[in-house]
């Protein structure tokens, strides 16, 4: 009886073991993001002055339009590669005026080589950046009696940056709708990375 039982068992996992094979899609899927680089343009504008009731202000304009990109390299290897239902799907945050938000997502296909390679940069949105310096003067009263003038002493400077920054992206691999391998710039969004779609409202909640 316990000779049935032993070939019972090793029945079953070999038909388990079958099944599981006849389950494999053929082939393995690899992805490699490298670091992000920045493509920015930066232009300045004019001091423009105005009077004040109390003195003078000049304001200093530094607009940076910005957007980051990542090199993304795709290894498919195997049978039965499906290479016409391969994608990447991406998306891209950023900070608003100190906000964290999503500033865009696209799908792109993935166009094997006949060596099952595939290399690309993925580039987010570009977003604007608003820099103002703005300094301030006081009228300030020198000397005395009739040799008495006033003049303009600088009272303070401050700078005031308004606009969208991108800080990250999660890239997914996906073939026949199952996301293979997945990439997060933000270590903390790496489990949410592999769920397809990404849950948007929890990246945002993760600095």
């Amino acid at each position: 009886m316990k000779a049935v039982g032993f070939f019972s068992v090793l029945a079953a996992l070999l038909v388990a073991a079958t099944a599981a094979a006849a389950d494999a899609p053929g082939y393995t899927c690899s992805m490699r993001v490298g670091n992000p680089a920045a493509d920015e343009t930066v232009s300045k504008g004019g001091a423009k002055k105005s009077k004040t009731s109390h003195g003078a202000k000049s304001v200093k304009t530094k607009t940076t339009k910005r957007s980051m990109s990542w090199p993304v390299s795709v290894s498919v290897r195997g049978d039965n590669i499906p290479s016409d239902d391969i994608k990447l799907k991406c998306y891209f945050f950023g900070v608003t005026n100190g906000e964290q938000e999503l500033l865009g997502e696209k799908t792109l296909s993935v166009e094997l080589d006949d060596k099952g390679n595939y290399k690309m940069d993925v580039e987010s949105p570009t977003e604007k950046l608003v820099q103002k310096t703005i300094k301030t003067s006081r009228l300030k009263t020198v000397g005395k009696g009739a040799h008495a003038t006033k003049r303009a002493v600088p009272s303070g400077t401050k700078s005031v940056t308004t606009g969208t920054r991108v800080t990250g992206c999660i890239i997914q691999l996906v073939v026949k709708g199952k996301v293979e391998k997945s990439y997060a710039s933000n270590s903390g969004w790496s489990k949410l990375a592999k769920v397809d779609p990404v849950q948007v409202g929890e990246v945002l909640k993760i600095r």
